[in-house]
């Protein structure tokens, strides 16, 4: 948005729309020092601030700028709306040296200076171009050197130098070099079409010199040697363009000059006619300022496309994919987040393309209205009276590609004008990138997502050793993978980040990703202004959206790593966005790219933010003072998610409350970090009741610190400290610290009541089973289970049966070791916790499979198996699916056997448990070896001896021996 004001500014003319302002007395020079004149006499203007301040409006002249805006400019290291007083007093200073209480005026939309675009040099120097841009320079050449000199003499050494090195006068300074630059190659060219040949070679090889990547001066020099009788150096300074290009850019010359250099090699007769403009129209300036459409010698289009600095990386596939739409349909929109390089894309793609009438680029994001949307496709089509009647004439009967980049904040009207544009020219393609998709019929959509991890590494070290070729090594990989992952894989973040290794080594660069937004700019760039900066990419989305939208992305960048919808919505309504339209904002998002939802098979949608667009997102609720209300928001909701989880997280949903305490686990720990400064009381709440999932998560020590902490930050109460206290004991006995267990639990015996010490025996219980000692744990549970009973607590009761099986089994009393599992099944199965029946069925399926029960292991395996994957303990489903498949092969079943074994070898290898991995194979192994695959089961028997052999041996490796040996008879094992 911001710099869409800037482009609409600089174009300004005196007109209409400036009349209200005229003060013809009054007169502005910004270009170089600030000179203020009043008929003629000079007016002091303060320097500093001030005068920086006099430049900034001046260059939007007769628009609004939002005081917000001001301040962020000229007081960058201010937090927003700390220096109100200060700009307020800079005004009124300013109104004072101006002579005039209306020079400057405040409105709803901001400070304005009410002065005409004509008596502001850097306002009206860019009008000059312009009008050269639309003076035929063969018809009046003088004229044409007369609006030069003009333009020319208003420039005097630097440019802008009250705005000093400040960010926001980047973009304004380099459209004054670049029209600056553009005066100079007119008033050349004007004076080679009124006959001038050799004086012209020296300035114009200074200009080659100093500007070299611009095709438009070499065309100029090319031109004027070949006149001068010169045809070889000529072609030699042809030869030096294209080396020039192929090595700072890795691109050929542009058309112009392709064309160009045939006519010199076969001396076309056009070239010596000084009245002839031979020389190519220059490379398309940004489209506010008017762009003229190169041709050929008959006079045919050959289109505007730019050069593009740099090749394309990672986006071969992305490009095949977009010329095979460009072939099927008529319209095709690239969509996508800001700086994920669609414009890039879409230029390469255009330029590929061969149409009849060429490839034709309109910079759309200038645009504000219908009017506007037509007047800059008229200007990219070269046409002299630009507007929709011209523009639909003029495509009427062409066969072209016409692009209009940067739809998004006119997707509507574009849509309209390119469906009557397609419907009206039969000829007419139509490519268009946008945030969003235009929705218009027949419209094909590539949605362009960020670099995947190798391609991102791959863009940043070509870049950055085109900076410094030294710039990434061998030791630097890591850090470039950490940079490019922070980065999201974006295009325009990556190549900003790696135009800084000219200065800063790669780990420097990954260090200071904090403050991305301070990193990633680079306002040397020769690209639009709202791509030399992260910010302003981002920024330009984001000051699209509707408010409930801005506030959609504040909520969703309360959260770690993203969110399911209800947690988002939450924070909505806390920010005072009505419940209803939470979905709403959410899908408009979605849409425009700037959040993206992600879904699982089972589980809930769940929407997150690109880190960059996070941290503004970010940045943007603190400025508006709403952090602390949407961290609050955040705390509450998992408070919340913590009280369900309580409750049922050992019943029929123990699968989703389990599943959100491991998916959301940084955003709890965000919610205890918060609590503990700003509502602790709410802290104890979520640890208690996520406190049981940590458990069956196996968190170990790390949960008991969670608790400790939130008991800590809050002076629980007896009951809070010891119900915290029978949590952290079970989390340390899993950790194995034995010695704190035991003291945790008693201490919650001597806070707690009677049914906590109950409790608190049942856990102590558990201690014992950890540290081995079966007989002392099998006391400790028949002291309290008659407690637990009277207690009606159905599931400790439960527990306390399921602990003593294997207490029991421990002993070597298989017998009772069964029992108790039979009893602790039936008490647990009405319950519905799938965590505790897959311990109770595994070890009723194991048992079953020692005494050769093979009906019973094979259902309590396959229950245990089941409930264990649906819950996501992959190691435990691995261990039960290698039992299940043992028992299936040993009842005969050896298709079943052979497809459960499969899936132990491959969920095994997934989590990481090489050894029940190894296991599974020798058997997989034994059973291809009985079926008579030997070959596969000679290659599985191998893989697994090796991994017993580097592991030292352990359970399964007589079984892979025997089963080498029945394939190896003669191998030495």
């Amino acid at each position: 948005m911001r710099w869409r004001r800037a482009d609409r500014a600089l174009t300004l003319l005196s007109g209409p729309a400036a009349a209200p302002y005229a003060r013809q007395m009054l007169t502005l020079a910004v270009l170089g020092p600030v000179d203020v004149r009043r008929d003629g006499v000079a007016l002091p203007v303060p320097g500093g601030k001030t005068a920086e301040l006099l430049v900034r409006l001046a260059l939007e002249a007769g628009t609004p700028v939002r005081a917000e805006r001001l301040r962020e400019d000229l007081w960058p290291d201010e937090p927003l709306g700390a220096a109100p007083n200060t700009l307020q007093s800079k005004v009124s200073r300013l109104r004072r040296a101006l002579g005039d209480g209306t020079a400057v005026t405040k409105g709803d939309a901001g400070y304005t200076l009410a002065l005409a675009t004509r008596d502001i040099d850097a306002l009206h120097v860019v009008g000059l171009a312009e009008q050269v841009e639309t003076i035929d320079v063969t018809a009046d050449p003088e004229r044409v050197i007369g609006l030069c000199d003009s333009g020319l003499a208003l420039f005097h050494g630097d440019v802008l130098p009250a705005a000093s090195n400040a960010a926001w006068a980047q973009p304004y300074r380099q459209r004054l070099l670049q029209t600056r630059l553009a005066l100079a190659e007119g008033r050349l060219a004007a004076r080679a079409d009124l006959g001038a040949g050799g004086e012209l070679v020296s300035e114009l090889e200074e200009l080659v010199a100093t500007n070299p990547l611009r095709e438009r001066g070499w065309a100029l020099l090319v031109t004027t040697l070949y006149r001068a009788g010169r045809q070889g150096d000529a072609l030699a300074a042809c030869a030096r363009v294209r080396r020039l290009l192929a090595d700072e850019l890795g691109i050929d010359p542009g058309p112009q000059l392709r064309l160009l250099e045939e006519q010199v090699l076969r001396q076309d007769p056009a070239l010596t006619a000084p009245t002839h403009r031979a020389a190519p129209a220059p490379p398309a300036p940004p489209a506010a300022l008017g762009v003229r459409g190169a041709r050929g010698a008959k006079g045919a289009a050959l289109g505007n496309l730019p050069m593009t600095p740099g090749s394309l990386l990672g986006r071969a596939d992305d490009l095949d994919r977009l010329e095979s739409l460009l072939r099927e349909r008529r319209l095709v929109t690239v969509t996508g987040p800001a700086g994920v390089g669609k414009s890039r894309l879409a230029l390469e793609a255009a330029r590929r393309s061969t149409p009849p009438g060429g490839a034709w680029l309109a910079h759309v994001e200038t645009a504000t209205d219908p009017a506007s949307v037509w007047a800059v496709v008229g200007q990219a089509l070269g046409l002299d009276a630009p507007g929709r009647a011209a523009v639909t004439d003029r495509l009427r009967e062409a066969e072209l590609l016409l692009v209009l980049d940067g739809c998004e904040h006119v997707a509507d009207v574009v849509s309209g004008i390119v469906g009557s544009l397609v419907a009206s020219a039969p000829g007419l393609h139509v490519l268009t990138t946008s945030q969003l998709p235009l929705r218009t019929r027949g419209e094909g959509v590539l949605d362009l997502a960020p670099l995947a991890l190798t391609d991102a590494v791959a863009l940043f070290t070509d870049r950055s050793t085109a900076r410094r070729q030294d710039a990434t090594g061998d030791d630097s990989h890591r850090a470039v993978e950490e940079v490019c992952r922070a980065l999201d894989g974006l295009p325009l973040a990556i190549e900003l980040a790696a135009a800084r290794t000219r200065v800063l080594p790669i780990h420097e660069i990954a260090r200071r990703l904090d403050d991305r937004f301070a990193l990633l700019r680079d306002p040397t760039r020769d690209i639009p202004a709202r791509q030399t900066t992260l910010r302003a990419a981002l920024t330009w989305s984001y000051d699209l959206l509707f408010p409930d939208d801005q506030r959609g992305l504040w909520s969703i960048a309360a959260f770690t790593g993203g969110a399911p919808l209800p947690a988002v919505e939450a924070v909505l309504a806390a920010l005072d966005v009505p419940s209803d339209a939470g979905l709403d904002v959410v899908t408009r998002l979605v849409d425009r790219s700037l959040a993206t939802a992600e879904f699982s098979p089972h589980g809930p949608g769940r929407y997150r933010l690109l880190d960059s667009v996070r941290a503004l997102a970010a940045e943007r609720l603190g400025e508006a003072g709403l952090a602390d209300v949407a961290a609050a928001a955040h705390a509450r909701w998992f408070a919340e998610a913590a009280d369900r989880a309580r409750a049922g997280g050992r019943g029929p949903q123990q699968a989703e409350h389990l599943d959100l305490t491991r998916t959301e686990r940084a955003n709890i720990d965000a919610a205890l970090g918060w609590c503990a400064t700003h509502d602790p009381a709410l802290g104890v709440r979520i640890a208690l009741g996520f406190g049981w999932a940590w458990v069956m998560l196996g968190t170990g020590v790390e949960g008991a610190q969670r608790v400790r902490r939130a008991l800590d930050a809050a002076s629980a109460g007896d009951q809070e400290r010891s119900a915290g206290l029978l949590l952290c004991g079970w989390f340390e006995a899993s950790g194995g610290n034995l010695e704190r267990a035991v003291a945790d639990l008693e201490a919650a015996i001597r806070l707690g009541d009677e049914q906590a010490a109950a409790i608190a025996r049942l856990h102590l219980a558990f201690v014992h089973t950890q540290g081995g000692r079966p007989a002392d744990a099998l006391a400790l549970l028949a002291e309290c289970r008659p407690q637990l009973t009277r207690f009606a607590l159905t599931w400790e009761e439960g527990a306390s049966w399921l602990l003593a099986a294997w207490a029991h089994i421990a002993s070597g009393n298989a017998a009772a070791g069964e029992d108790a599992c039979t009893r602790a099944s039936a008490l647990l199965r009405p319950l519905g916790d799938g965590w505790a029946l897959a311990h109770a069925d595994g070890l009723l399926g194991e048992l079953a499979l020692v005494q050769h029960q093979l009906p019973e292991a094979i259902s309590h395996l396959d229950r245990a198996a089941a409930a264990a994957g649906a819950l996501g303990f992959e190691a435990a489903q691995a261990h039960h699916l290698l039992n299940l498949g043992r028992a299936q092969h040993q009842a005969g079943r050896v298709l079943a056997a052979r497809a459960c074994l499969e899936r132990a070898v491959a969920i095994a290898q997934r989590c990481g448990d090489a050894r029940t991995a190894a296991v599974a194979r020798t058997h997989l192994a034994r059973l291809l070896c009985h079926d008579g695959e030997t070959a596969a089961a000679l290659e599985l028997a191998e893989q697994a001896a090796a991994w017993f052999a580097g592991a030292g041996g352990g359970d399964g490796v007589a079984l892979a021996d025997e089963v080498l040996a029945e394939l190896r008879p003669d191998a030495d094992l």
